[in-house]
């Protein structure tokens, strides 16, 4: 990437690092709260599971309407002002959550956490973005870019939040709120993308599942969903019930935690920076860099469910989110691909509300720890990240620009 180019995507990609920080920085956060001095006293073994279920799940309950709702609306007005949105309302969210703890009421630490779920729409409008200027052999390498930000964040994020977190639940918010209000600034004087209208937008609350209807029109986009889904919920699985066996099985602190989420997100930062290229260049094309990611990264979340010590959690975290990457990267633009560019919003919405899904879902199989330990959920994990291989398997490798020309010329003739 040139200099001109990176100065002009700057703004977006600070949008981007503040969207994943803020949420990397919130799950060892969430773990510690609930299993904090004063809200044991308060509450039964049984409630603090279903609090703990609660706190995870309404974050991706708004981002599966913001994820749709923000993706289409980036095409009709813009991806600044849209982003713009964004970064406004999670300021208001964190705001919420640090008041919250501030005055002990729990539910507003729930709203902040569903108003923070809502305004998580930076990284699709940022994709879109990115991949409007890419040609369609080059769309996964322009993804990297996107993904490498979002790695970047996502090793501060968990790591300042665990670290600030250990000493007052408070801190980590405050830099949350601070963060989002610099890139508020900056973004208002940014002119990284066009704004004007591409097609009209309406608000409506039915709007996501008249969003997601649309696939069934789109026939093409269904494989690389699909399997981005399964791929993403086993994943979050894992994450989510990882950083719990770490704390109540391996005596993890809040700082131990977010130190842990920071290797993973180091696994992810290496793949994107470096692995990610050399297998792409390797197999020679995305379809088998997806495969490979998807066997590798669900054998070792498989793993991470057998008796390992400490040290062998924290490598086995590494390799998973290294190879996740592989994955990551290569459906996402699969999905991309799928529809034209005036659709491209829209696609990656519906990804994103995928991943939503995913992680609503994984919030709610918490509230099963009364029942089952921790590893069972990481081995169902990874049998379901093995499972996206079936729909993988179908998968269209995307044309070359001299593959395009040939089928440009053959519709002339």
């Amino acid at each position: 990437m040139d200099l001109a180019t990176l100065r002009a995507r700057a703004p977006l990609f600070l949008a981007v690092f503040i969207d994943i920080f803020s949420f990397g920085l919130m799950y060892p956060l969430i773990v510690a709260l609930f299993e904090n001095g004063t809200i044991v006293a308060g509450y039964a073994p049984s409630t603090r599971d279903t609090l703990l279920s609660l706190a995870f799940s309404l974050f991706p309950i708004g981002m599966f309407f913001g994820a749709s709702l923000l993706g289409d609306l980036s095409d009709a007005v813009g991806r600044r002002r849209t982003l713009m949105i964004c970064m406004a309302g999670l300021a208001a969210s964190y705001g919420l959550m640090w008041l919250a703890l501030e005055v002990g009421h729990l539910w507003l630490f729930f709203l902040g956490r569903l108003s923070s779920g809502l305004m998580a729409g930076t990284a699709p409008i940022a994709q879109a973005s990115v991949v409007d200027a890419a040609p369609e052999d080059r769309r996964s390498a322009a993804m990297a870019q996107v993904v490498l930000v979002n790695t970047l964040g996502m090793v501060a994020g968990p790591a300042i939040g665990g670290v600030l977190g250990h000493w007052d639940f408070r801190l980590p918010l405050g830099l949350a709120l601070a963060l989002c209000l610099l890139t508020l600034v900056l973004l208002r004087s940014a002119h990284f993308a066009s704004d004007e209208a591409r097609r009209a937008f309406s608000l409506d609350w039915k709007q996501p599942f008249r969003l997601l209807a649309r696939v069934s029109d789109r026939p093409a986009i269904i494989v690389p969903a699909a399997s981005f889904f399964l791929f993403q919920f086993g994943f979050l699985i894992y994450y989510t019930f990882i950083l719990i066996e770490m704390q109540r099985s391996y005596g993890f602190t809040t700082a131990d935690l977010g130190l842990f989420s920071m290797v993973m997100g180091l696994g992810c930062a290496f793949s994107s920076a470096i692995g990610f290229r050399y297998v792409r260049a390797w197999l020679g094309s995305d379809k088998p860099t997806a495969l490979l990611g998807l066997a590798l990264c669900g054998a070792f979340l498989i793993v991470s469910g057998l008796p390992l010590p400490a040290w062998g959690q924290v490598a086995v975290a590494f390799l998973s989110t290294a190879s996740n990457i592989l994955a990551f990267i290569t459906l996402l633009a699969a999905v991309s691909s799928a529809v034209d560019e005036t659709e491209r919003g829209w696609a990656l919405g519906i990804a994103n509300a995928g991943v939503a899904l995913s992680v609503f879902l994984a919030g709610l199989l918490t509230g099963l720890l009364v029942f089952l330990p921790a590893d069972v959920f990481l081995i169902v994990g990874g049998v379901i990240v093995l499972a996206g291989i079936l729909p993988g398997l179908k998968l269209a490798e995307p044309a070359t620009g001299t593959e395009l020309q040939d089928q440009a010329a053959a519709e002339l003739r």
